[in-house]
């Protein structure tokens, strides 16, 4: 975690007595100031506070001496005052700077004595009244293009850049200008698009008090609030928060709990569907649990001919992977971590929870009435006809899509945009095993027994 410290300016005031030592003590003497105002503001950032004067006040009893230094916007000055006819004695000294509408911004005091014909060093540590705030984006989520900063109801910090996913990928947002006191509400915004329209990703807000000198932790909770079918990945934010010394705001953002990755690092959106939650995208994965490579076979000949496991694909960044019975039975496994692919009989719980009957579920060839409408989604892929034209279309957010398959009999890829097939783990020691397919012309499911040359997409369902 990175911690931001505030550089903490350095006012030197060095009185110089200049009266002549023949004067009996109580003599009135000559005083020069000499003060040095050095990195003013400076907080790590790139701009530095717009200073505007310098405000002296010495006083000794009644006796009280103002002055008004212009610094004109510099940060980093050197001033040279004469004060005369400073009588002997204990003095206190204070010394401000001022921004542009006159607020005070570092403030320090002191007490000195004038004694005649000796020189007297003062120094005063000035504490800048602002802290900064940076807030820093890391593993920024996949289609996130712009991130706010708000402080209160203001936005204080904006930026749109490329959307990326790769995991070492950061941005920064940064403010100062946050008086030590408050409280603060501190949101983090995250945009992006999907379907062509900005929609707000991600948001999370928390109330922190600026404390000078102490350091501080706060957690926040980041909400996903984009619409589904949104690709989520995953997104961390740190947030520091540099005063006096230092404040850390510290935020720890996990993946959300309804996106699932797998050993390669691909992301996938889930849904729950009654008591079950589904992957609600195809794998697409290239390797086992074990890292271990999954087979990949692009020649029809060689796929028709195979006996072992293996994968091929069609259209990856729509459909996903095609896998053969072999790699689904594999013992290493092709589900990620904590899901594993569904047996018969799950496939039957989701199908009797969507409306179907349980004699309808146990039957094969089309059973039941629309349920393969509502497991379908993305009406654009699918040729036109009675699955996609249901009232019901895509209402359980499954988002089956029509991948079509890969022939264990010539090793083509046949169907597109007509069919989707999914696979279910063989039982009983079989090679073969059930899959579902859904057709574009029907609103039903297609429960069949193949054998495991085929080529069917996967869905997974959690342990």
């Amino acid at each position: 975690m990175r911690i931001t410290r505030l550089s903490i300016p350095l006012i030197t005031a060095i009185l110089m007595l200049l009266n002549s030592c023949s004067e009996p003590a109580s003599t009135i003497g000559s005083v020069q100031l000499s003060i040095t105002l050095r990195n003013v503001g400076e907080l790590s950032k790139s701009s530095s506070i717009n200073l505007q004067s310098l405000f002296i006040e010495m006083s000794k009893g009644i006796n009280i001496i103002h002055d008004t230094i212009p610094l004109n916007g510099n940060s980093e000055v050197l001033v040279t005052q004469n004060y005369v006819d400073m009588s002997e004695g204990d003095w206190t000294l204070i010394v401000e700077s001022r921004d542009q509408l006159d607020e005070v911004i570092h403030a320090d005091s002191t007490e000195f004595t004038v004694i005649a014909d000796q020189t007297v060093d003062v120094s005063l540590s000035l504490v800048s009244k602002y802290s900064m705030l940076i807030a820093n984006f890391l593993n920024i989520a996949d289609n996130v293009s712009r991130c706010e900063l708000v402080v209160g109801d203001f936005i204080v910090a904006d930026t749109t850049f490329t959307p990326r996913d790769e995991l070492d990928f950061n941005l920064s947002l940064e403010y100062d200008y946050l008086t030590v006191g408050g409280p603060y509400t501190i949101r983090l915004n995250a945009y992006g698009e999907y379907e062509e329209v900005e929609y707000l990703f991600y948001t999370g807000d928390t109330t922190i008090t600026v404390m000078a000198g102490i350091d501080q932790s706060y957690e926040v909770d980041l909400e996903w609030v984009g619409p589904f079918g949104a690709l989520r990945g995953e997104l961390f934010i740190e947030v520091t928060i540099g005063a006096t010394g230092s404040i850390t705001l510290n935020g720890n953002f996990p993946l959300p709990g309804d996106v699932i990755r797998d050993i390669d690092g691909n992301l996938y959106r889930t849904v729950q569907i009654g008591e079950q939650v589904w992957m609600a995208e195809n794998l697409k994965v290239t390797h086992y649990r074990d890292s271990t490579s999954i087979t990949y076979v692009s020649s029809d000949n060689d796929w028709r001919y195979l006996t072992s496991e293996a994968y091929c694909l069609y259209e990856v960044g729509t459909y996903g992977a095609l896998y053969n019975g072999y790699a689904v039975a594999d013992s290493r496994n092709i589900a990620p971590l904590g899901w594993h692919v569904p047996s018969d009989a799950e496939w039957k719980v989701l199908e009797m929870y969507l409306g179907m009957s349980q004699s309808d579920a146990d039957g094969h060839g089309d059973r039941g009435t629309n349920e393969g409408s509502k497991l379908a989604g993305n009406p654009a892929l699918w040729n036109d006809g009675s699955l996609e034209n249901d009232p019901e279309f895509a209402s359980s957010g499954f988002n089956a899509l029509p991948g079509g398959y890969r022939s264990d009999g010539t090793g083509n890829y046949y169907s597109p945009h007509v069919s989707g097939r999914f696979w279910s783990t063989p039982e009983g020691g079989e090679a073969s095993a059930f899959c579902r397919e859904m057709l574009y012309d029907r609103s039903t499911i297609n429960r069949e027994s193949n054998n495991p040359k085929h080529g069917f997409a996967v869905r997974c369902v959690k342990d």
